[in-house]
């Protein structure tokens, strides 16, 4: 409103100083075309008001002294903003009728058509168009240029929130599986030592070593993943990810917690994508972690393998059947509530399908993994053939009772 109301003054001051240099126009003349100027205060906040009031201006001085007496200019400059703002009918329309009301007018006061006088005033009002129209296509174009790099910029901010999720989920799924099983481990061993530390001092000693390699096993694998996240672009300074070359000294950390594992591998054994190996160690790690804590004292490994896929299953007889009556509410893991909710996703990453329950007295964990790694993302199938749900849905994964 400042600017127009600027801007009108302007033209204020040139009316007055033509005024007094030239040709005085008649004191009715004057009033209208100061009143057409006095429109252009009005031509961005109000366009229809502006349009009115400069083209009735225009054509009363037209109508009191001819089409030559003023008030052109207010008229012009009102027209091209109110095209350039977006008022395209309305400014069009009005250089229009303004056009032929001067020409009507003037020919009807002289009795003679005034051909040159509208010949200027249409190239004149047609310049006032053409630039109005350029000036609000300029200004639509670069709004969606403003409108593109806003979206350009929402899409890099959801895309870095998406990566941040991704790798808080990555960090927790870690450190759940670095210290679920060794802290089973080492509060099972703390107490056969603390029960046998006198009846048997050797075999507390025993229990006491297995504690003490948990514990290294811990801080071992909890310095590689804070080293990873120190340096998160200097792959390799980080510790190689344990597989299923692992699956041994696994088991064995199992058996010396008590639980008793039988293992059974069918197929012909090959060689898995990185980060299938790490999910199947991983789902192995989880199972029989439940399998100790939840189970009754033993547990069966099956990895079956095939051309294409690979399924290992753990399975465990339960200390005591689930009360019918009672809640009926997934839970976690062995670690924070989040075992097999974890479990279940990092499955999922790698295109796999998991299926957990309870099948009368026996828990089942069973994954069938591609060999290698397939993502939706990559454009490949979800994964293989889903298995038949278990009695339990899979997809709840509650922890055993």
């Amino acid at each position: 409103m400042v600017r127009d109301a600027a801007g009108a003054a302007v033209l204020l001051v040139a009316f007055v100083v033509d005024a007094v240099v030239g040709d005085a126009p008649a004191p009715g003349v004057a009033l209208l075309v100061v009143a057409g100027i006095v429109g252009v205060a009005w031509r961005r906040r109000a366009p229809l008001v502006a349009l009115v009031v400069s083209g009735g201006a225009l054509c009363g001085a037209t109508v009191v002294a001819g089409a030559d007496t003023g008030g052109l200019t207010a008229a012009v400059v009102v027209v091209y903003s109110a095209i350039a703002w977006g008022r395209r009918l309305a400014g069009t329309v009005a250089a229009a009728a303004e056009l032929v009301g001067v020409a009507v007018i003037d020919a009807a006061r002289t009795g003679a058509w005034q051909g040159t006088e509208v010949v200027a005033l249409a190239l004149v009002l047609a310049v006032a168009v053409a630039a109005g129209f350029a000036m609000q296509s300029r200004r639509a174009t670069i709004a969606t240029a403003r409108e593109r790099v806003q979206r350009a910029e929402q899409t890099r901010e959801a895309e870095a929130a998406r990566r941040v999720a991704e790798e808080r989920l990555r960090i927790a799924r870690e450190l759940h599986d670095v210290l679920g099983h060794h802290v089973a481990v080492i509060g099972v061993q703390s107490g056969v030592a603390e029960t046998l530390l006198e009846s048997r001092p050797a075999a507390a000693r025993t229990a006491l070593q297995h504690v003490q390699d948990a514990s290294e096993q811990v801080l071992t694998e909890l310095a590689a993943l804070v080293e990873v996240l120190r340096e998160p672009g200097d792959d390799a300074r980080a510790a190689p990810q344990p597989g299923l070359g692992a699956l041994g000294a696994l088991l064995d950390e199992a058996r010396a917690t008590g639980l008793v594992v039988d293992e059974v591998t069918t197929g012909e054994s090959r060689t898995l994508a990185p980060v299938v190996d790490l999910v199947a160690y991983r789902v192995v790690q989880e199972a029989l972690t439940n399998a100790h804590k939840h189970g009754g004292g033993s547990a069966r490994l099956v990895l079956a393998y095939t051309q294409d896929t690979l399924t290992v299953e753990v399975t465990n007889p339960v200390r005591a059947a689930p009360d019918p009556d009672g809640p009926d509410e997934p839970r976690g893991g062995a670690v924070g509530g989040h075992g097999l909710v974890g479990m279940r996703e990092r499955v999922a990453s790698v295109g796999g399908d998991l299926a957990a329950g309870l099948d009368r007295s026996t828990f089942r964990v069973s994954a069938v993994l591609p060999a290698l790694a397939r993502t939706a993302a990559a454009g490949a199938p979800a994964g293989p053939p889903a298995r038949p749900p278990d009695p339990v849905a899979a997809d709840t994964l509650p922890e055993q009772p």
